[in-house]
Parts: structure tokens; sequence; C-alpha cells
């Protein structure tokens, strides 16, 4: 049994739910207003019977008890698993790697108590007058722990020594460095030292800044164990409270930008760390706010790292934790030429809050900054722009939003919105290709799925993945697979990131690392004497299988959430008679 697993046995959803919401009988469920969005009729649904809620109001959303705390405390799926082990007792096991992890963090922590106490020695006299030039005061110093790299290369390992740390750990680490000879030195020197923190407040990693002009102004700790620049946000153990309450994230890029703005009182500012936005940074924020707003330099708008910064932002923001559209409000702040966040925030601050206060929405934005970059008096300019731009436009799930983006790409080319959208088929891909393979692992070690687990667990599910995961081929039948049609959070998680993966290995590294044994189960189940033809046929029967629950459920939860004291609600109807339509028609199919 996985430690999954484990943890659902132990929880009973009515009183997961009860801890949050009032809840109240009706027949068999029980109901409320949904506590994820406003409502005077409830619409919230709990069934105890299949461990699943499901809100028939504006939100759509539904799911196990592990998805409900993810959405109501805002947190990732490890995140909710540490949560929920320790409500239920459940003590999750300890990787092989924990260990030398734990280890390089003490190294990071002890790092940064030495580059704070060198800061305010004689040899950070000049870093502590950089730090007095950029009006940062003491409490953000302290409060970043703000430090110095000392000019010689064996300070930090002369002192890591004297504690009796393993240099191969501050190797580990990246503060220390092997260079060809085999000489271990200090990786920073003479450098302003910004420590980087996961969400936990923990040092994880470090950017050192020049103070001499020398090149490269900054920078930072490689890639260990704990630390992925890629998918670490500068400044969130700081600002997560504060982004959470205010349901929105501002996104900066620089180091310096985060420290004035929490300064003068602005504790919802974040970094990409200077770079490109990326997915997995994006990732991370997800799940604290609906609205995010990049302050963006319009001088670089036209650059492809800030465009690969929009880009990123939309497609992961095109995706919620479980793999469902949300509302989710993207904006722009474009500054003034050569002003930063962080002189606005310390000498004009009325000017940066207008400048978030009017950001304009992501799409009002691009458009223009794209094709600006371009010759639209050629035809061949006005394709290359809608090349860019229709991909982003195509993938926006509400209709009303895509068509309006549709008339302000055409007004902007000068073209018509039926010679825009008959573009759409010859589009060269942008993003990377869904259909590639995978291990098809032909050697099947597991013997399928306990029947003692069969209520923590589940077999449809578990079978369907089994075959996409081992059968990659079958990719293409499950387009029109909702993710939501997943009840297990665990399994859903996988489908949903499977769905953006080419390979097994990409997949692992995409999925939280406590869902790393359940992909592993999932690879070793045993589908023999499945070919590659009865795999089709296995997998169509399966969705259907699959449909069907789902809309059986959805059918019983509409008809539980509709107040029978009231008049017909006309849109409850409609949607009622969909989904009797359509379970008519998987009945016919499945008669065939």
């Amino acid at each position: 049994m996985s430690v999954v697993d484990d943890i659902k046995g132990r929880l009973d959803i009515i009183d997961v739910v009860s801890g949050y919401v009032a809840l109240k009988k009706a027949g068999s469920n029980y109901k409320a207003l949904c506590p994820f969005h406003t409502e005077k009729t409830p619409s919230f649904v709990v069934n105890p019977d299949r461990q699943s809620w499901r809100c028939f109001g504006a939100c759509s959303m539904g799911g196990d008890a592990f998805s409900f705390v993810m959405r109501q405390e805002r947190l990732d799926f490890g995140e909710a698993l540490k949560l929920l082990a320790e409500r239920t007792g459940v003590v999750l096991e300890q990787r092989r790697d924990v260990g030398r992890d734990e280890a390089l963090r003490r190294v990071n922590q002890e790092t940064a108590k030495f580059y704070q106490q060198t800061l305010v020695s004689a040899q950070g006299l000049h870093a502590m007058e950089y730090l007095s030039k950029r009006e940062v005061n003491e409490q953000a110093r302290l409060d970043f722990q703000l430090g110095f790299s000392p000019k010689g290369r064996d300070g930090l390992k002369t002192h890591l020594l004297g504690l009796g740390f393993d240099l191969e750990h501050g190797i580990g680490a990246g503060v220390l460095h092997r260079d060809q000879a085999g000489s271990v030195r200090d990786f920073f020197w003479g450098r302003l030292m910004y420590p980087i923190h996961d969400r936990e407040g923990r040092v994880i990693g470090f950017g050192g800044r020049s103070l001499d002009g020398s090149n490269p102004k900054y920078i930072n700790t490689a890639a260990t164990t704990i630390f992925d620049k890629r998918a670490t946000v500068y400044g969130l153990h700081m600002a997560a409270s504060s982004i959470r309450d205010d349901d929105t994230v501002i996104i900066v890029e620089g180091y310096m930008d985060v420290i004035a703005a929490r300064q003068h009182g602005y504790a919802n500012v974040v970094a990409s760390m200077g770079t490109a936005l990326t997915e997995q940074q994006v990732s991370r924020l997800k799940s604290q706010a609906t609205r995010f707003i990049l302050a963006l330099d319009p001088d670089v708008a036209g650059q492809e790292a800030t465009l690969r910064s929009l880009e990123s932002a939309w497609h992961e923001l095109d995706r919620t934790p479980l793999g469902r559209r949300e509302s989710v409000d993207l904006r722009v702040a474009a500054l003034p030429p050569g002003r930063d966040p962080d002189e606005l925030i310390r000498h004009n601050h009325e000017e940066w809050e207008g400048l978030i206060s009017d950001a304009a929405p992501f799409m009002e934005f691009l458009i223009p900054a794209i094709a600006s970059r371009y010759d639209l008096t050629t035809g061949r300019g006005k394709a290359a722009a809608a090349d860019v731009v229709l991909p982003l436009i195509i993938s926006t799930v509400d209709a009303i939003d895509q068509e309006r983006h549709f008339r302000m790409l055409a007004h902007t080319l000068s073209v018509t919105q039926d010679a825009l959208k008959a573009s759409i088929g010859s589009l060269r891909p942008r993003r990377r290709s869904r259909t590639g393979g995978g291990n098809s692992h032909s050697e099947h070690r597991g013997a399928g799925v306990s029947p003692f687990i069969a209520d923590t667990r589940d077999q449809l599910e578990e079978y369907v993945l089994a075959l996409l995961l081992q059968m990659p081929q079958l990719k293409e039948l499950v387009e029109a697979v909702k993710p939501e049609q997943f009840l297990r959070t665990e399994n859903q998680k996988v489908f949903t990131c499977w769905q953006r993966c080419s390979t097994i290995d990409e997949l692992r590294g995409a999925l939280d690392a406590s869902l790393h044994d359940h992909l592993d189960g999932l690879i070793e189940i045993d589908l023999t004497p499945i070919n590659r033809t009865s795999g089709r046929a296995a997998l169509d029967q399966s969705l259907v299988r699959l449909e069907e629950r789902y809309l059986r459920d959805l059918q019983e939860g509409l008809l539980s959430s509709d107040d029978m004291t009231a008049p017909a609600d006309l849109e409850m109807e409609e949607a009622i008679i969909g989904v009797n339509n359509r379970l008519k028609e998987l009945f016919s199919k499945r008669s065939l």
C-alpha cells in the first residue's frame, strides 16, 4: 500500500470538508454553499460513498479529499500530502537522499550566516556602501539575510572545515568548487550575496552580484539536488501569505526589486531571478493566486526572453493544479523606459501603484508588442505575427475571450477574422510535440492491483493510465478526455502531467516526488497479453466506462443540488438533459 492509499484509508471526506464548510444532510449526500465562489443557493455536494465532492454551480469543480484540501489551503500535491499525513498520523517514508539533502541545507544555512557576518565586517564595507546607496535598510538586510563573500578563495572553506562540515557537502551545495587540479576553493568571492530560499524559508542556493564591474554581473549556485533555478521563485517564502490574502502576485525580474517592494510595504512581490519566467516557476505560484501581474520593461518587450516569460505564464496558467481551467487574470504592467521596479518603488510609489492597478490584460499587451516586431505592410510580416499569437489565442478556453482576441489580432493585422481563422491549420508548431514515445516497459514486474485496497484505489483509472503509460501510441485516443473524469487526485495529476510530456522520464520530472512511487506502480501493472490492437480496444472501452461513471456522478449531483421547492431552473434542466443525452450515446456505443 502506498502512502497516499494509507492516508486516504484513514480519511473520511465528510470530516475533512466539514472542517472548512458547514455541511447539511441531503438524502445520501451532504450539501453546502460552495467555499470556492460566492453563491446564495447551495450547489456544493459531498458524496460519502464515493468519498468525493463537486460544485454544480459556477466552479464546476470536483475531486477527493486531497483535491479539496489543495484548493482550500492553496497547496500543491506534495504539501497537501504532508498536511494530511500529519492529520492522520501517517509517517512519510524518508527517501534515500533525504539525509544528504538535509546536509546540503545545513551547509547553505551556515554559509548564509558566514556571508552575513562578513558583510558587517571590514571586508564588507564596500558592499554595505552599495546597499546604503540602494536605500536598503537594516531590517530588509536582515530579513533577506544579505551577505558578502570575502575576496580570498578559502574563507568559507576554512569556516566550514572549522565547524566540522564535509567538503563534499560544500561542493554538493554549490558553495565550494573543485578545480581540474583537485583543489577545493570558495565558489563565490568578492560579491554581494543574496541567499535564495525555498517556500519553507530554508536556504537552498545563492545569487552573487559583482561590485567591481567584473563579469558576469550576477552568478547563481549551479543546479543541485535541492536547488533548481528554473523552478525557484525568489522571495516566495516571505510573500506567500500576502499573495494568498490579496489573491494577487506581482512578478518582477530582480532581487533588489523584491527587497525594495517588501521594504516599502508591497509584500506580494516575487522575482523570476533575472531570467525568462518558466512554467515551473508559474506552477509554484498558481496555487497561491488567480491574479498575476508581470512588471516588464517595455524596452525589452520584443526580446525573446520576455516573450518566453509571457508565453510560459499563459500556457501554465491555462492549467490549474488539477488540470482544469480556473478564472485566471494575467496582466502586464509596462514600466516607463529605463525605470525598474526598485527605482519606482523607492522614489515614486504612487506611480508604481498606478502602473500595477492599470496593468493591461495579457492579450491587450502582447498583440501590439508582437505586431511591432514585424513589417505589417507585407503578407509575410502579418503571417509571422499571427504565427506567434494565434497558438495562444487558440489555447484560450473561454469562447468569449477567444473571440475578442481574434477581433483584436485581426484589427491589428488589418485582416478579416475569417482569413485569420483560416490560417490556423497551417500554423507551425511552437511547443514540444505531445505525441512522443516513452519507455514501453515490456517487462512487467507487478502483479496488478491488490483487492484489499480497493477502497482507496481506483482500478479503472489505474488501468487506463497503465495503458497510456505503457502504450504511448494510444495517446491520440484521449484528446477528448477531461481530467475531472479521474476521481483520484494522484491519478488526475499523473494524467494532466502526462498530457504535456513526451517521455516517462520527462513525466517523472514534472511530477511531485511524492507521486513517483505511484507512477512506478502504474508502469509495472501487468497488461499481458494485450497487444497494440487489443490495447486500443481495451482503452476505448475503459474510456467509455470512465466517462459514463463521471456522467452518472454528475447526473446524481445535479439532481441532488437542484432546489425542488423553487421554480424549475432552465439552466439546471438543460444541464440534466445534456448529461442524459450523452449517457444514451455512451449506452449505444457500449451496445455495438
